[in-house]
Formats: C-alpha cells, sequence, structure tokens
C-alpha cells in the first residue's frame, strides 16, 4: 500500500489537512505566516539541526526500537501488530520506522515537522503531523497506542498535553513513556515533572503494567549513558540520593 494510501485509510480527513501541510506548497505558507519561529521553538530546531549536521537524517530503528521496548518492559514490537500509534513529539529521527510493516500506522506529531521537512524526513516510513501536544489533531478514543519519549517536558502547558493525551487514546489503548523527573526548568523544558503531579494528571484511572524509576545520569553521557541505570542495577549511593530520575512505564486506559 502507497503511504497516501495508508494515509487515507488511517487519518481522518481532520488529520489529513495537517499531513498535507507536508508538501512544498504548504511549507511556503507556513514560512510566509510565521516568518520567525518562536525562540523556544528554534532552540529546539537547532538541536535537530546540529544532530543531524553530524549524524544524517535517516532514521534510527535499532535504537528507538530498543528504547521505545525497554521503556514499556516490552520484548517484542509484535504486541503492536495492526495497531494505530502516534508518538508525541516524535522529532525528525524516524522514532517508529521501526513498526513499519508492524503496526496499522505510525504517526508522529511534532509542532516542528513542517520545519522537519526542510531537513529530509519525507522517506521516513512514518508519518509526520505538525501540532502541538496541547491540541492533537486526533478524534477522542483515536490511537492504539501513545508515546512519549522524554518530551512531556518540552511542551508549553503541561495540563493540556496530559488533558489531550488521556483523550485521544482509546478505551484499552496503551500510553508508554520515558518522563525525566525532579530535573530544574530549562528554557526548553518548562516543566518539572513529579511523580504526584503524573499520578494525579495523566494516570488517574488508568491500570499500571510496567513502572519503573531510576537515577537519570547528566545528558552529556554518551549513547545510553543518562538511562544507564534502567539496564543495570544502580549502586546503592544513587538509589538513596536525590536528584533527576527517570520513570518508565506502560500504562492501560480501562475498556468503558
Amino acid at each position: 500500500m502507497s503511504l497516501k494510501a495508508l494515509v487515507r485509510a488511517v487519518v481522518p480527513a481532520a488529520v489529513r489537512v495537517p499531513a498535507r501541510k507536508l508538501t512544498h506548497h504548504a511549507m511556503v505558507r507556513v514560512a510566509r505566516s510565521f516568518p520567525v519561529l518562536k525562540l523556544k521553538a528554534r532552540r529546539e530546531l537547532e538541536f535537530w539541526e546540529s544532530l543531524i549536521a553530524a549524524h544524517g537524517v535517516d532514521p534510527q530503528p535499532d535504537y528507538y526500537r530498543r528504547f521505545m521496548l525497554a521503556m514499556g518492559g516490552l520484548d517484542s514490537p509484535a504486541v503492536f501488530a495492526g495497531k494505530l500509534c502516534v508518538d508525541i513529539g516524535c522529532g525528525p529521527k524516524g522514532s517508529l520506522t521501526w513498526l513499519d510493516g508492524i503496526a496499522r500506522a505510525a504517526l508522529g506529531v511534532d509542532p516542528l515537522a513542517d520545519e522537519y521537512m526542510k531537513l529530509g524526513i519525507a522517506r521516513h516510513a512514518m508519518v509526520y503531523l505538525q501540532a502541538g501536544a496541547e491540541k492533537l489533531p486526533f478524534p477522542s478514543g483515536y490511537a492504539d497506542v501513545v508515546f512519549s519519549m522524554n518530551s512531556l517536558d518540552h511542551v508549553d502547558d503541561l495540563r493540556a498535553a496530559c488533558r489531550e493525551i488521556r483523550r485521544i487514546l482509546k478505551p484499552g489503548g496503551a500510553f508508554i513513556a520515558s518522563l525525566n523527573l525532579d530535573e530544574p526548568a530549562t528554557f526548553t523544558e518548562p516543566w518539572t515533572l513529579t511523580e504526584s503531579f503524573l499520578d494525579a494528571s495523566l494516570f488517574d484511572g488508568w491500570i499500571c503494567e510496567f513502572r519503573q524509576t531510576c537515577p537519570r545520569l547528566p545528558d552529556e553521557e554518551e549513547g545510553w549513558g543518562p538511562y544507564r541505570y534502567m539496564f543495570e542495577e544502580p549502586p546503592a549511593e544513587l538509589l538513596q540520593a536525590q536528584g533527576p530520575r527517570a520513570l518508565w512505564c506502560r500504562y492501560r486506559r480501562p475498556n468503558d
């Protein structure tokens, strides 16, 4: 099935409009309407431009497969067979391309998706849609699986993003996330996530199927460095120390 046919089959008309923005004509319209990106968005884009300049725009399916399965406590991508999967704040490195041929559809949502198109992501085996987490372009109860990989603390309105994630997840659907906890706010990550906030505003009423926390190391650590202790036992002194942590989890929305 062609990409265009797939989009028509699984994406509602209201969503295909933002998808069509990813043509060069729409990029011209967007550029005319928003000639200067907001500073926060510009900083986010500069991060990705630097990464792509160093490593290229080709997707990294092996990296994302391992990370996104691990953050959900899962061993095999087979659990996503036939599912409609959405990644919130996906970035331009093909975060869901590992689901090609497995999932019914893989949709990445990012407020910078149009800008990413200029970096060469059109050939990735997933659909990119431009939207913020605060107003997702999907009907209620739309997604079988919603991923959030270290993106929730980047949003502009945290409570609105949580409401939208809850709205689009269908009954029986799964939310799978990597969430950075107790980190000081920064310009591009303006929210300090806490377990108490997430329990009250995002996970309330959902069924916990997997939940693990560990000390989070600085971003300067290469590869799996910041999340090393999701894969190996941390030293006892780190478990007792105060500081940033990572929460990996899989929650299921109960069937109505």
